[in-house]
């Protein structure tokens, strides 16, 4: 049968029926969505309710909870393994090497600097990681609320890709506080970390 275009009230209907639903994860829900609307497309209006219904039969809280776990831990391993995948080029035959040039010359360059430029080289580098970051959750942000607009649900729902990138930068800033922060108030007299600044 061709799919047919479906009526305004049957698409409220599919959006009141998903956002129901207490799913947390934006990209759960919109796949929940276009398979709730590109199933019923295929049937006429007449089997619309009874379609609906059986959908509703099958998307109950266990079969979308598990959906939902189940891509957020792929999301994470994913997200994990592109990571990987990036550090691992590093340590390639040629890359190696002018990586390891490039950390020695910005440790030698860090010890001869003096004062707020020391502060400043400090500084910067996880006010970039910060800047990344927002920069990631305002485009997380607008497809979220797309999402919404979109099911028309005023539910608490986020980005499963944001939360894990969340989670891996809070890491960051704590290895900032472990190897700068935590010496100043352990060791009287760390050299590097004399200056106020």
């Amino acid at each position: 049968m061709d799919r047919r275009i479906l009526s305004s009230e049957e698409m409220t209907r599919i959006q009141k029926a998903i956002a129901f639903k207490d799913l947390t994860s934006a990209e759960i829900l919109i796949e929940v969505y276009d398979h709730y609307v590109s199933h019923l497309e295929s049937f006429a209006e007449a089997d619309f309710g009874n379609e609906l219904f059986q959908l509703e039969q099958k998307f109950r809280y266990s079969y979308y909870n598990s959906l939902q776990e189940n891509f957020e831990k792929s999301a994470k391993r994913e997200l994990l393994k592109i990571q990987w995948t990036i550090i691992k080029s590093y340590f390639s035959w040629p890359k190696i090497i002018s990586t390891a040039l490039v950390v020695f010359i910005l440790i030698l360059l860090f010890q001869n600097l003096e004062g707020k430029t020391k502060g400043f080289a400090v500084v910067v580098p996880f006010g970039l990681i910060v800047l990344l970051m927002a920069l990631i959750g305002i485009k997380s942000f607008l497809k979220v609320r797309r999402i919404k607009n979109t099911i028309g649900t005023t539910s608490k729902v986020q980005s499963s890709f944001l939360t894990t990138i969340l989670r891996q930068y809070s890491l960051t800033l704590g290895f900032f506080n472990l190897f700068v922060t935590i010496p100043r108030l352990l060791f009287d007299r760390v050299v590097w970390l004399n200056s106020p600044y």
